[in-house]
């Protein structure tokens, strides 16, 4: 599936943006039809943006890290105002009903969106705002099994220079060097560490009767979840929860985030879908 060209504004003012996303409001909604999944309209007819193949730190999360990312995005989209022109290219929506875009300022290329010589190269890649806020070192590569490629081999090459370059996150991440969390946490204390990993610790632990149990107990929730993936490396297809190792009150992960690739919202849903076509003809 071809992405889609949707010109608009971006509204950094509405909602809550963060290191990752933005409200935006499309010249022409009728285009967000033409993407794999349902988008979900806010006030005024905006939309919730998802950046593809990146992950900023929660706005919860260790600052000045997480809320850098933000300022950063802001910046590069135009400053804190409403109304600031530019385009996203998308191919389909998360389970949030938010359009998973590349997201772009200035004028758009000329694409008639027939699929017809329409492609999203390296060249156009490295004037996102994804691309730039990953290779600042503002965000963490995220992959999803509906990610080209190419795109996501040049978004490694931006992740191991801002790596090497100690740049932003890369100062002080730990996400394969391993962290301490204390019972009860305090998750606002973490070091920098893969936001989805952030996440799903915040999502257990926000339950009062979790707030004293340990990552074993964690470890056993995590592995019931449905968060699977490819690893590059040795090329394995697990779940998240394998991803980790857990030793007293430290998890070490055992893949870098450049070497994992999701299984995306959108192949669930198609794996679903061909799950029920296939009973009604049992």
């Amino acid at each position: 599936m071809p992405f889609v060209l949707i010109k608009g504004t971006f509204d950094p003012t509405s909602g809550q943006p963060d290191g990752d996303s933005v409200r935006f409001q499309a010249e022409d909604d009728t285009l967000f039809d033409r993407l794999e999944g349902r988008v979900e309209f806010k006030g005024g007819g905006q939309v919730q943006l998802r950046y593809e193949a990146i992950d900023a730190l929660e706005k919860a999360a260790i600052r000045p890290f997480s809320s850098d990312a933000t300022k950063q995005n802001i910046k590069l989209l135009g400053g804190d105002k409403s109304g600031l022109p530019g385009y996203i290219l998308s191919r389909n929506a998360d389970g949030n009903g938010r359009p998973v875009c590349f997201v772009f300022t200035g004028n758009p290329p000329d694409w008639d969106n027939d699929g017809r010589g329409n492609e999203l190269d390296v060249n156009l890649l490295r004037q996102s705002v994804n691309y730039q806020l990953l290779q600042e070192g503002y965000v963490y590569p995220m992959f999803y099994d509906t990610l080209y490629k190419e795109l996501r081999d040049e978004m490694v090459a931006a992740t191991q220079k801002a790596r090497a370059a100690k740049l932003g996150i890369w100062t002080a991440d730990r996400s394969t060097d391993g962290f301490q969390v204390d019972v009860p946490p305090n998750l606002a204390e973490l070091p920098p560490i893969f936001p989805k990993l952030w996440r799903r610790l915040q999502s257990f632990y926000r339950r009062p009767s979790n707030r004293e149990k340990g990552l074993d107990v964690f470890m056993r929730e995590l592995s019931r979840g449905k968060d699977r993936l490819f690893t590059i490396p040795d090329q394995r297809s697990i779940k998240f929860s394998t991803v980790l190792k857990v030793s007293g009150n430290k998890i070490t992960m055992r893949y870098k985030p450049k070497e994992m690739v999701f299984e995306s919202d959108v192949r669930l849903e198609r794996l679903a879908t061909s799950v029920a076509v296939s009973s009604l003809f049992a």
